[in-house]
């Protein structure tokens, strides 16, 4: 049964934690001895807490519920949760050792970026990972692959978060990535459950506003990119901007409170970021600038973008009852306004909105705990051109006007409705049961509300003598003739389909040993696929006390589908191209050469092993654990000669091996202040077939048959060694101090890569033009963040301002290196913050 234990925090403010956080067992407690032990340790917890919050008078008590099937679940207390960049689950979670974030989140080029980072867990796909927010799935099984290109006809960018959450308002969050319980589904990563704040017992508001711009920046840009970088255009004109961004101002407004109306408690936030970028859209050919300069191309004037990521959120409580009834309704909505590089009349917006309600019930039926979970929501992702028509002059230049227009607008949308119900049932003192069901109905739709036209126009060469150029090998668009018309038609492509999972578990407590068993069993209805995943752990106390615990486990993890896997096949009943090779033909009626074509697939899954020892060390929690994750039936992108058509297929394979150490103290008084430490390091290795290009890290639109040179031989891209987020040697720790009766709190924040080889992209190879890849040494990166926060008045109530210092050292850190130049990170960078504790 679930018991309840009260424990301070450092930050002042209301958040749960998992009861990982206490020296409890990884199986949990079930025994009378248990129940007595674990009481006469509470007792020893309060007595010290007691005495820490004797010096801390602000500080709010916090709820531990502890549970009798815990999955060695990674728990983040209040003052543990990184919120100084971005305040997005994936700086949240990057003190845990087995979460890597991507790159391109820390990046100088792009600082006027908001949108929340991807992270992996356990180096899966962060695609694979399963979202979830009060008690409800925020996944988002659209297309969260795809990013922004003009290439991108029928598709458009996605993210793996349904939900663009805003940490600031979660009293809790919890990550699963190891031994994970039958009671989780849908991930080949991790399982990230985040819960919303609620009503803590008194009435209370809090307003802030915080900001950072160029000016309080400094960045670290490649030599050989500094011009053009400072210029906000790159020198390769073609597809999205994005990268280059040197003059950006971002800002973070939140408002929320909490309030007791009759029986119901009631919390509600809303937090609004916005960014604005100084950008260029057009370049022009210049001669005297490049014998000047050195560069080619001479930039437009100014273009400004802003980009604004709004998240509301209202929770209300039934209070004073026997029973627990909750319910949250959130919503989120991100606009980001572009264009593409050097396409004339391009201009776009590019949108991802969901919404979210979910309603959860608990109860005790005798001895047996009843929980249920009622959710329904809405994700979108959408992007509105201004042109509905793309027209391409293939012989005029791109810089005298060869292509003009946009891709129209295209949305994705996904409807949701679902449910689970879950009965624990204590059999007797060391035998336990965990079982239940969950179902969701899922309805897709990509949505055309015109016609979109993709036009070709090229000049007759057959005819003499040639029309006179305008510039060199460039001609006039007057000069050409209509081509190729390829229309996507307007209309809807929808299906639905229904996922379902049942699960059982037996746990076992006794004096020495204790484990679980489960079986979980779920029905992939987009994929048409039901599969089985059984849950093993096992373990043994290594003291008469049952602190130190050895554990073992054996686990089956099965991943999600997408949309995508039917979308490709589906698009191309709404496509029409047509030809001509000169211009007396007629039209002629063709395949589009980018079609898919739809086979069964398999849902994709991994096998873990796991071995671990954890316990309490040094008045905190300690834990040393080595996983190793096999993934099958991965998707990738193959083209089939025979039907010259890509499908995707199972084809993918990769071998995680990680080892995490991490040590979480407990608050604890020094040189009159408390402080709290928390500690992670991790080293992975990664073997994968996966073909990844630029940014997209799950599965893919490049073929993996498709010839590439890497070190100098002619081999399949699938062949390639993996780039994504398995960097061997990563480790983070946070030092949070609060002084002066809880008016000042500082946060120090240490991050620390080891170098290592990755795969660089090099460009064409000049002798048979295939893209050449080499292995590079990447050295290793440190950074220092500091975070500060001053009360202005003694008490509860007052007024504060605060400074977030990011790489403090001003480091020159290396993240990545792509086509023979380097990434770095962001450079000192200053955020200013003022606020209001009412």
């Amino acid at each position: 049964m679930h018991r309840l234990l009260i424990l301070p925090t450092l930050l002042g403010a209301t958040y749960a934690v998992h009861a990982q956080q206490l020296p409890t067992t990884a199986s949990g407690e079930t025994t009378r001895e248990n129940e007595t032990r674990r009481e006469t340790q509470a007792a020893d917890r309060k007595s010290l807490n007691d005495a820490l919050s004797a010096d801390m008078p602000g500080l709010n008590e916090i709820l531990v519920a502890a549970d009798p099937l815990d999955a060695q679940i990674q728990s983040l207390p209040a003052a543990y949760i990184r919120s100084s960049a971005r305040s997005d689950l994936a700086e949240a979670l990057s003190i845990i050792p087995s979460v890597r974030v991507a790159e391109s989140a820390s990046s100088s080029r792009q600082q006027g970026d908001i949108k929340p980072a991807e992270f992996s867990i356990r180096g899966a796909s962060p695609y694979q990972n399963r979202f979830v927010l009060d008690g409800a799935s925020v996944d988002n099984l659209l297309d969260p692959a795809q990013s922004e290109r003009a290439d991108n006809y029928t598709r458009v960018a996605g993210h793996s978060q349904g939900q663009f959450i805003d940490t600031r308002f979660l009293q809790n969050i919890e990550v699963s990535d190891t031994n994970i319980s039958a009671r989780e589904g849908g991930f080949t990563g991790g399982v990230v459950k985040a819960e919303t704040r609620a009503y803590a017992g008194r009435n209370e508001a809090h307003v802030s506003y915080r900001g950072t711009s160029d000016s309080l920046t400094n960045l670290h840009i490649d030599k050989t990119q500094e011009r053009e970088f400072e210029s906000a255009a790159a020198q390769m004109p073609n597809g999205v901007p994005g990268e280059f961004q040197p003059d950006f101002r971002k800002s973070e407004f939140t408002l929320d409170g909490a309030a007791r109306v009759g029986d119901i408690g009631i919390f509600a936030g809303y937090s609004e970021k916005r960014s604005t970028i100084t950008q260029k859209q057009l370049l022009t050919m210049d001669l005297d600038n490049f014998r000047e300069t050195g560069q080619l191309y001479t930039p437009s004037e100014n273009r400004t973008l802003d980009n604004k990521s709004r998240y509301g959120v209202v929770r209300m409580d039934l209070l004073d009852r026997d029973y627990e009834l909750n319910a949250s309704l959130s919503y989120t909505n991100f606009d980001k306004d572009s264009f593409l590089i050097n396409y004339l009349d391009s201009d776009f917006v590019g949108g991802h909105e969901g919404i979210n309600l979910s309603v959860n019930y608990g109860n005790y039926i005798g001895a047996t705990r009843v929980d249920v979970n009622f959710n329904a929501g809405q994700t979108s992702d959408e992007h509105d051109y201004d042109r509905h028509t793309l027209t391409q002059y293939k012989s005029t230049s791109i810089f005298d006007g060869g292509i003009i227009g946009g891709l129209g607008d295209l949305e994705n949308q996904q409807r949701k409705l679902g449910g689970s119900l879950t009965f624990t049932t204590p059999i007797n003192d060391i035998w336990t049961t965990d079982y239940g069901a969950e179902i969701a109905y899922l309805d897709y739709e990509q949505h055309r509300d015109q016609d979109f036209v993709a036009e070709d126009y090229r000049l007759d060469y057959s005819q003499t003598p040639l029309p006179d150029p305008i510039g060199p090998g460039s001609y006039a668009p007057a000069d050409q003739y209509q081509s190729r018309v390829a229309t996507y038609r307007a209309g809807d492509i929808a299906f639905s389909n229904t996922n379902g999972a049942v699960f059982g578990e037996l746990a076992a407590d006794g004096s020495r040993f204790f484990g679980r068993a489960g079986l979980r069993v779920e029905r992939d209805g987009l994929l048409e696929n039901t599969n089985a995943a059984p849950r093993l752990k096992a373990g043994v106390y290594l003291d008469n006390s049952q602190n130190m615990r050895l554990i073992a486990g054996a686990n089956r993890y099965y991943g999600k589908s997408f949309l995508s896997y039917k979308l490709r096949a589906e698009e191309r009943r709404l496509v029409e191209v047509r030809e001509r090779d000169n211009p007396n033909d007629p039209f002629t009626a063709v395949a589009d050469r980018s079609d898919y074509d739809y086979r069964d697939l398999d849902t994709p899954y991994d096998d873990e092993y796991s071995l671990g020892i954890a316990g309490t060390l040094w008045h905190g929690d300690i834990g040393l654990t080595y996983v190793r994750r096999q993934g099958q039936d991965q998707i990738r992108t193959n083209y089939d000669g025979g039907s010259e058509l890509y499908n995707y297929d199972n084809s993918g394979r990769s071998t995680t091996d990680q080892v995490d150490l991490y040590w979480r103290s407990q608050p604890f008084a020094m040189v009159g202040a408390n402080w709290g430490v928390n500690l992670g390091v991790s080293w992975m290795d990664k073997e994968t077939d996966a073909s990844y290009g630029d940014d997209d890290k799950g599965y893919n639109d490049i073929p993996n048959d498709e010839d590439v040179v890497f070190q100098g031989r002619r081999v399949r891209r699938s062949e390639l060694p993996a780039r994504d987020f398995a960097t061997p040697v990563s480790a983070q720790v946070d030092v949070i101090t609060s002084a002066f009766n809880d008016r000042l709190w500082v946060r120090n924040a240490l991050s620390y890569t080891d170098g290592y080889r990755y795969l660089l992209r090099e460009g064409s190879d000049p002798a048979t033009g295939l893209q050449r890849y080499d292995i590079e040494k990447q050295d290793n990166t440190l950074r220092w963040d500091l975070s500060t926060r001053l009360a202005l008045l003694p008490g509860a109530h007052s007024p504060y301002i605060g400074v977030d210092v990011l790489n403090v050292t001003d480091s020159r850190n290396i993240v990545r290196s792509e086509s023979g130049v380097q990434l770095f990170g962001v450079g000192r960078q200053y955020w200013l913050e003022v606020g209001y504790d009412f």
